[in-house]
């Protein structure tokens, strides 16, 4: 129909997300750590525990929060879910889409 291509994007760096990325079918899926959501809440509780003030970086719809920077993956840096322990390369890179891994 002459439409130019869409970008296609996800989001929590599922193993399907990053293969479809690395094939060149999905343009990028957003990561959040696990163990930096754990440390930030696991350091937030602690507070609590202590009658402490947890700082807050943020407000989502009207509750102060810990907003923590997710990281866009692409191409270029979909390695960081392995070195990172989020993903085996095992889970990506098998089958069809063993030969765009590098």
């Amino acid at each position: 129909h002459g439409l130019q291509p869409i970008p296609v994007t996800g989001q929590d760096a599922t193993p399907t997300g990053v293969q479809y990325i690395i094939a060149g079918w999905q343009s990028g899926t957003v990561y959040k750590s696990v163990r930096t959501e754990a440390a930030a809440a696991a350091s937030a509780a602690i507070k609590l525990i202590h009658g402490q003030k947890v700082t807050t970086n943020g407000n989502v719809s009207g509750t102060k929060s810990i907003l923590l920077t997710p990281v866009w993956v692409t191409k270029k840096n979909y390695k960081l879910l392995f070195t990172d322990g989020f993903l085996k390369k095992s889970q990506v890179c098998i089958g069809p889409y063993k030969k765009f891994c590098k």
